[in-house]
């Protein structure tokens, strides 16, 4: 398998302009390989292209997933293809197949996030007629909500770049504790290296007021009862969240008319010991907004 080297000189021009380049081998200590999605053309390319927005290409296999709770359909909003990804050591991506992205109002299911993974590829100029179809999308009367109605299509491109940890996550605030950096410089350079892209595949979580991984560790792994019952969350050794991670973050796009609440963003959250596999059974989708 050719690998590609990650490129860590945009990481290192932030930190000399953000005046951290005292602090540069704790912040390159703390990076993380992340796959950043940027916007390309807007329309839907061809089919199996990896796309942001329109309708997805199923295969006959998989009808258009559901809402688990009223049945309407779950709205779409991107598909990535494996083999346009790049690759990289201990990458838990399979060189073929489909990863796809649904979402409702508000809700957090598993069936929001479906993996593909048939025998032939999914590269545009190798699919095999039947493999892979575009549906007709439902009409807004029967999906969930109509909330991502205007979503612009656009084909999306790949970068693998080093991520720092991000903001009101036990991550960043490690950091700024253990080598005393200020916090506003360090959420500035992470909010500049995400500025030219939609989201990004793995990296790291971020949150807005608490760790998201935390939500993930009560809701899947103890009772989902508890997820806002402070008190008995602090009967949990909560280090087990660590053990969370991001699979795929999407944020709010004015480009796209892609919006998450107010202007905020969508994390897949999975356990560690699910992503070598790509288990999706117990994903956890947060969304955050201020």
């Amino acid at each position: 398998m050719n690998t590609e080297p990650m490129n860590t000189e945009p990481l290192i021009s932030l930190i000399r302009k953000y005046g951290l380049s005292q602090h540069q081998a704790q912040i390159l200590s703390s990076v993380e390989p992340a796959i950043y999605m940027g916007l390309e053309q807007a329309g839907k390319g061809d089919v199996g292209q990896s796309r942001i927005g329109g309708t997805p290409d199923l295969p006959p296999s998989m009808g258009w997933p559901r809402s688990q709770y009223g049945g309407e359909y779950l709205c779409f909003i991107l598909q990535i293809n494996f083999a346009q990804l790049p690759r990289f050591t201990d990458s838990p991506f399979p060189s073929q197949g489909m990863l796809y992205l649904f979402v409702g109002e508000g809700e957090d299911s598993a069936e929001q996030i479906l993996l593909w993974q048939g025998d032939d590829s999914l590269q545009p100029d190798s699919l095999q007629p039947d493999s892979v179809q575009p549906l007709e999308q439902p009409s807004w009367e029967e999906m969930a909500t109509d909330w991502y109605e205007g979503l612009v299509p656009h084909t999306l491109s790949f970068d693998l770049l080093p991520d720092i940890p991000r903001w009101a996550t036990d991550d960043f605030n490690a950091l700024c504790t253990n080598f005393d950096i200020s916090e506003e410089p360090l959420d500035d350079m992470a909010r500049e290296l995400s500025r030219n892209y939609v989201g990004k595949l793995l990296g790291h979580v971020a949150g807005i007021g608490h760790d998201p991984r935390s939500a993930a560790y009560v809701v899947r792994e103890v009772n989902p009862q508890w997820l806002y019952d402070y008190e008995k969350r602090k009967t949990l050794d909560m280090r087990n969240a660590q053990r969370w991670c991001n699979l795929l973050s999407v944020n709010s796009s004015k480009a796209g008319d892609l919006w998450f609440g107010d202007a905020g963003y969508l994390q897949v959250l999975v356990h560690e010991s699910d992503l070598p596999g790509m288990n999706l059974s117990r994903a956890y989708i947060n969304l955050e907004s201020s």
